[in-house]
Formats: C-alpha cells, sequence, structure tokens
C-alpha cells in the first residue's frame, strides 16, 4: 500500500523488549560491542487485531522487521486514527529515530535499543482540510512563519478549530509584488484551499522558489503542512517544511503526494488482520521474557554480536536454566552450613537453656530438609 505520512509534530517513546533484538540487528546488519549505531527514517505503525498475545498491539515495523510495539495506553489512543488510514488504503508512516548497541549482561551480551517515533497526538494527526490532489508535498521540517496573516484574519477565524489549534494543508506559489521602493520582487504566497492567507519573507521566498519552479514546470503545486493557532481575537499561521538542502533527491524525482484524502471519519473502522511474528515470537508464550547473546571475540580482538544464525545455536548449546541451577547450588550450600551451625548451637546450649536448645534443633532440621529438597530438584533439572 501506499504510505501515507502522519503529521510528525510530537514524540512518542516507543517499547523495544528484548525479544525484538533479532529484527533489530538485522536492520543495522549486525551490531559491534559497545558501540551506539542510530538508524533514522519511516516506520510503519500497524494494528495487530489478531496478535495471539495482546489484540490490541500497534507493531512499529522497518520495512518486514518488527522493531517494536506503542504502549498499551498509546495503542489504545492511536488505534482508531490509524484504522482509519488503513481503512483508506493507506499505510500510516511516521519518522523514526532508533539507537542500538551491544552491552555485557552478567557475562553476556545483549542488545540495548531505544526508539522514538515522531508523531503528533491523535488528534492532530490529520490536516483540517482536504489536501491537494496535483500536488507534491514537501517533507515536515522546522517551523517557518507566515507573514501578513492578520490580513486575512476575518478569513482565518473561520478556519481555526474549537480547540484553539489545528494542522492544515498550505500551497505555495510565487508571485510577483512591488515593495516600498519600487522593486519587484518574486515572494511566495501561501494559500488554504486555494486562496490567499499570507506570505513568506523575502529570504524564505528565494529558497523556496526553485523548489516551486521545479514542481510546476512538472503540472504540480507545492503542497506543505501548516499549523494555524489564534482565538476570537487573534490568530497566527506558520508552515513545516524541510529547508532544500536538506530535501533528498528521491523527491524531486517522484513529487510524492504522501497525504491524500481519507475516508471520513467514523466511529470505527475494519482493521484486516496484520500480525507477523518476530523471531522470538515463534518459541516464546504469553510471558515475555529476556534473551542473552554470548560474546564471541570478532577479528582483530574486538567483541561483537552475533549474526541472527548464531543466536538459536547458543541457545540449544547453552541448554535452559544454566544460571538459575547455579544459584540453586549456592543455595544449598548456604543451608547445609545453615543446618550445621544450628545444630552445634544447639549442643552448645544443651543442658542449660533448653527452649534455645529445641528451637536450634527444629530450625536446623527444617534447614537441612530445605538443602535436600533443593539439591534433589536441580538434579532432576540437569537429568532433562
Amino acid at each position: 500500500m501506499t504510505d501515507y505520512a502522519l503529521n510528525d509534530r510530537g514524540s512518542l517513546e516507543i517499547i523495544t523488549e528484548n525479544f525484538y533484538d533479532t529484527e533489530i540487528m538485522r536492520v543495522f546488519g549486525g551490531l559491534s560491542f559497545g558501540k551506539l549505531r542510530t538508524w533514522t527514517g519511516n516506520a510503519a505503525l500497524v494494528p495487530e487485531p489478531d496478535n495471539p498475545f495482546d489484540p490490541h498491539t500497534v507493531s512499529v515495523r522497518i520495512g518486514s522487521n518488527k522493531i517494536g510495539h506503542l504502549a498499551q495506553q498509546d495503542a489504545q489512543r492511536y488505534w482508531p486514527y490509524l484504522a482509519r488510514v488503513i481503512a483508506s488504503g493507506y499505510t500510516p508512516v511516521a519518522p523514526l529515530k532508533l539507537e542500538a548497541t551491544v552491552l555485557r549482561q552478567d557475562g553476556q551480551a545483549e542488545v540495548d535499543a531505544a526508539a522514538r517515533l515522531s508523531i503528533a497526538a491523535p488528534d492532530l494527526l490529520f490536516p483540517l482540510n482536504t489536501p491537494p490532489t496535483h500536488a507534491a508535498v514537501l517533507p515536515q521540517g522546522p517551523s517557518i512563519k507566515v507573514l501578513d496573516e492578520q490580513e486575512f484574519a476575518d478569513y482565518l477565524h473561520g478556519v481555526i478549530p474549537p480547540s484553539g489549534e489545528g494542522r492544515v494543508m498550505l500551497t505555495l506559489e510565487t508571485n510577483k509584488v512591488r515593495n516600498h521602493h519600487g522593486q519587484t520582487l518574486d515572494i511566495v504566497d501561501v494559500l488554504y484551499e486555494r486562496r490567499q492567507v499570507g506570505r513568506l519573507s523575502t529570504q524564505m521566498s528565494e529558497q523556496f522558489i526553485p523548489i516551486i519552479d521545479h514542481a510546476f514546470q512538472r503540472d504540480r503545486l507545492t503542497a506543505v503542512w501548516g499549523t494555524i493557532r489564534g482565538s476570537a481575537f487573534e490568530v497566527s499561521m506558520t508552515l513545516q517544511a524541510a529547508r532544500p538542502e536538506d530535501i533528498p533527491a528521491e523527491w524531486f524525482e517522484r513529487l510524492p503526494n504522501d497525504v491524500p484524502e481519507l475516508l471520513p471519519p467514523a466511529d470505527s473502522h475494519p482493521v484486516p488482520d496484520a500480525y507477523v511474528p518476530a523471531e522470538a515470537d515463534r518459541s516464546r508464550n504469553a510471558k515475555k521474557w529476556r534473551k542473552g547473546l554470548a560474546v564471541s571475540p570478532a577479528a582483530g580482538g574486538a567483541e561483537r554480536a552475533p549474526h541472527d544464525d548464531d543466536v538459536s545455536a547458543q541457545r540449544s548449546s547453552a541448554g535452559p536454566g544454566t544460571g538459575a541451577l547455579g544459584r540453586v547450588h549456592v543455595a544449598v550450600w548456604v543451608l547445609l552450613v545453615l543446618t550445621v551451625a544450628l545444630g552445634a548451637a544447639g549442643v552448645v546450649f544443651l543442658g542449660i537453656e533448653p527452649l534455645v536448645t529445641a528451637l536450634c534443633f527444629i530450625v536446623a532440621v527444617a534447614t537441612g530438609f530445605m538443602a535436600v529438597y533443593l539439591f534433589r530438584m536441580s538434579t532432576g533439572a540437569v537429568r532433562r
């Protein structure tokens, strides 16, 4: 499906638990021990009504790699809005920053990752107006002040939503104006629904005119995300667009319109099954687990995280619960020492303090039985 670029004026942390380690390593093509790496780009937000562990899951995917999911409360807030995009035939995407490295944990190496989406609050995800059809939408970027919007306040007051803030789609067009010195300048006019609502400064106009001309020569308008704020007494407008030097070359080739018109809002929209198991989902139960990755020296003595093919082999060779068994053996020895100490104390107080003697022997018998029980349980686990 075609991507739908959600409003990115916000930030949301996503959950990258350890059972996503394999997919995260695939995104980076492997991770080096102790070296932080960063990936940035668009990630898809995919509701999974057929997820066997939680039917309200919203997964976050980079290509085919599921690298995390929204927190439960965030999934509930965003689900209806994502469902509207999907029911309209598009894939909701938002910019993602993923950072990952490999750290040593208890003698093992473990992927440590953090990810954050650039995404607005649910009620600000979509523009108030219908996006222009024959337009190339610029990537979102830093805010740029729209000038002279007060001249069009009467019209804009009818655009401002009851909340006092909304997102809009604006178009940019080049126009010639005469300044107070009598000079004719090329200025970029800002339009809402094909009606002028402001203009850019001379400096900003110089930067965007080549982009506008490039799109116009290919029969496309130039559209941008904007924000309108105000009340009955004032109004202000900004647009959010990447600077020319930050626009990728691919944009000039494709001239994408990644904010197409959606189905009208409704109480609910159908969401198709979309669950795809992560590598760890294939062998886990509903209880989440933490996985360790054995550290192996790389060429030149550097340590690195193993590749995907090494993970399953390390798990099978290590055996289940190896570290847990070691802790049980320590507990057995502690209980045995405590049993002997209590028995010796009971002998010392024998005939002197009958009550203390009885208490020492009772506790010694209890700790002794506990030591025997734990020893039998640990030896049974080893045989299995």
